[in-house]
């Protein structure tokens, strides 16, 4: 058996998951975070996977939080799979390595995926040409992938800004209080809550029909990709930056 958590804020992570049970001949089940977090799954046995995204260069902080918590103990194989939008400025490998052995297993293979990056505080989404080949390369390194984890093959890569990227993520796990002060929902609101039903923290409520930011925030952006009246925003960052979410999954898939 293969349980696979992932966590996906856009659809992202969660095509990855699936296709990956899909290419995988063997038994695999696939488990949210969020939902493992509510239910105290923490006690995985067999193949153990993770399929994540990257968050402020390395883990986010809602899979950290669930790694603290998770006993490997009983693991047999472990992989990291993480979908970034340029990879190259992380120490992800490094940090899953590091909490995979806190919880007493040991991270056998790690992978990169590219897709596409939804940060939109950083850069508007590239065209949609752009956007399509980054998908269909994604899937035929996915295929790759699926063999080796098939094979039980050891893997590694090497991260040369991992320093760097481990200070800057640092600074962000001081003051993750911090990361929803920016966060506002514009004239255009119905009050529909699927920003409060899609938060992987439960950090949204509506008050008056409007959203209010509980200061427990991971800055997955899940809510601003996912408002169907594109009106929230991250400060003034995000204004008139389209939004996304992986063509094959569903805004239901994320809830």
């Amino acid at each position: 058996m293969v349980t696979i958590y992932y966590l996906s804020a856009t659809g992202n992570s969660l095509y990855m998951a699936r296709k990956l049970e899909q290419l995988l001949t063997e038994p695999v089940q696939l488990r949210s975070i969020a939902q493992a977090l509510e239910e105290k799954d923490f006690k995985p046995s067999g193949t153990v996977g993770f399929v994540l995204p990257l968050h402020f260069f390395s883990l986010p902080l809602l899979a950290e939080e669930f790694l603290q918590k998770l006993d490997l103990s009983e693991a047999e194989y472990t992989f990291g799979i993480v979908t970034a939008g340029f990879h190259y400025i992380s120490d992800a490998c490094h940090e899953l390595s590091t909490r995979v052995q806190q919880a007493g297993g040991r991270l056998e293979a790690f992978f990169y995926v590219d897709m596409v990056s939804v940060y939109l505080p950083l850069n508007d989404l590239p065209a949609q040409p752009v956007i399509d080949r980054r998908l269909q390369k994604a899937v035929q390194r996915l295929e790759k992938i699926a063999g080796s984890i098939s094979r039980r093959q050891k893997v590694r890569v090497r991260e040369i800004f991992a320093w760097p990227s481990r200070f800057m993520h640092r600074l962000v796990q001081k003051q993750p209080e911090k990361l929803d002060a920016e966060f506002l929902a514009g004239a255009a609101c119905t009050g529909c809550g699927l920003c409060e039903r899609i938060c992987p923290k439960q950090n949204i409520r509506l008050e008056d029909n409007r959203p209010q930011w509980q200061h427990d925030c991971t800055q997955c952006l899940a809510c601003l990709h996912a408002c169907p009246q594109a009106c929230i925003e991250l400060g003034q960052r995000t204004k008139g930056r389209r939004r996304y979410h992986h063509p094959e999954i569903a805004i239901k898939d994320l809830l």
